[in-house]
């Protein structure tokens, strides 16, 4: 169902339909109602497991994801908002978790619900109503749709509230530092040999993991070792004598952009892999990106990471940025193969400070969160049902 049909029906039942919002039912949903993923999923999972007292429901849209998820963790879980009766069940629910969009569209839902929006990231970019790219009616769209039904925004510093609360257009007091629950995960012992086992059978010996998540472009295709001296034989061998693995993880429409590199030692991992990759960032001792706020979540970890920002002029002039790239990017910013290789293998740690100085800015959070958001709605809905 398209958006248009979605905020009619959702504008008719919401104001007609005589719902009631029950305060202990909770419905969650992320991109497009179609996706399980964000901060969505995590908070859910944690929903699920450790709050009796809550039902929680999941969105998904796409019949097949939803059926398979079914199956997995338990059909009671996962209802659809393209039928009437489905828009009905999620209107229902008396408080709203969202990581983008919102489960059903219509204006004024915020009377009698609470709506929390968990985003999914750190805007390094320019985001929502600050985007340089969104018209006039985009813009007027989004306010009265989704900035207006926020009860809340969540962040992970102080030093981000007046950025959000401007992006927003909402209150500074409506901007909530509650921390990111798919970083939760981040804090968790893992195996990580049994993890990467589970995803890809047996792999070579290795001593240390990378990361290579780059950003997509919508202007062209990413260039992933954008080295004029690039040799893929040396990248090779240079990965066999140090006993590294280098996994790359290219947005799901540049799958194809790693196909020329992949090897024994240069493994992909996208979302068929692994369908979010942030609950398991610590199990890599690097990271390579260059613009995705991917690596405010890797700051957690302590870790080292590199940055290929070799189109920076045209990225961060097409999408705008909040703060100064060279600042706030904590790694060595190599331009050619031999300088990336001498940063892979170094052992001393040079931006090791600039990192510490970094992360205390963006991740005010740096503990687990989902039991602390949910004590925290807990705690408004009692508060609510004794006035």
């Amino acid at each position: 169902m398209g958006k248009v049909k979605n905020l009619l029906k959702g504008e008719f039942l919401s104001h007609f339909g005589g719902i009631r919002p029950d305060p202990f039912v909770w419905v969650f949903s992320s991109t497009d109602n179609s996706h399980y993923n964000y901060n969505s999923r995590y908070l859910f999972e944690y929903v699920k497991d450790h709050v009796p007292e809550v039902t929680p429901l999941f969105v998904i849209n796409d019949p097949e994801l939803r059926h398979r998820l079914s199956e997995e963790y338990g059909g009671q879980y996962f209802i659809e908002t393209e039928t009437a009766d489905g828009m009905r069940r999620a209107l229902g629910a008396g408080v709203w978790f969202t990581s983008a969009g919102l489960p059903v569209y219509a204006t004024g839902l915020r009377k009698g619900r609470m709506i929390v929006n968990l985003w999914h990231g750190v805007p390094l970019k320019k985001i929502a109503l600050l985007d340089p790219n969104l018209g006039k009616t985009a813009r007027l769209y989004f306010k009265k749709i989704f900035s207006d039904n926020y009860t809340c925004i969540l962040t992970t510093s102080r030093a981000l509230v007046p950025l959000m609360a401007e992006s927003f257009s909402v209150p500074e007091s409506r901007i909530k530092v509650w921390g990111q629950p798919r970083n939760d995960g981040i804090f968790e012992k893992k195996d990580r040999q049994e993890i990467l086992k589970k995803i890809y059978g047996e792999l070579p010996e290795y001593r240390k993991t990378v990361l290579y998540a780059p950003t997509f472009r919508d202007y062209g295709a990413v260039r992933l070792f954008p080295f004029e001296d690039f040799d893929r034989e040396r990248l090779e061998d240079f990965l066999e004598e140090q006993k590294m693995i280098l996994f790359i993880r290219t947005h799901i429409a540049e799958k194809s952009a790693a196909d020329s590199y992949l090897g024994k030692r240069i493994r992909f991992l996208g979302e068929e892999q692994a369908d979010d990759v942030t609950g398991m960032l610590d199990i890599f001792d690097c990271l390579i990106t260059d613009y995705s706020s991917i690596y405010i979540d890797y700051l957690l970890t302590g870790n080292p990471m590199i940055f290929l920002p070799y189109d920076r002029e045209r990225y961060l002039e097409g999408r705008g940025m909040n703060f100064d790239y060279d600042e706030m990017t904590p790694g060595p910013k190599p331009e050619d193969m031999k300088s990336f290789l001498s940063c892979l293998a170094a052992q001393n740690d040079p931006y090791m400070e600039d990192r510490i100085r970094v992360n205390r800015m963006f991740n005010e959070v740096r503990r687990p969160c989902c039991a602390d958001i949910c004590r925290r709605i807990l705690k408004k809905i009692s508060s609510g049902r004794k006035q």
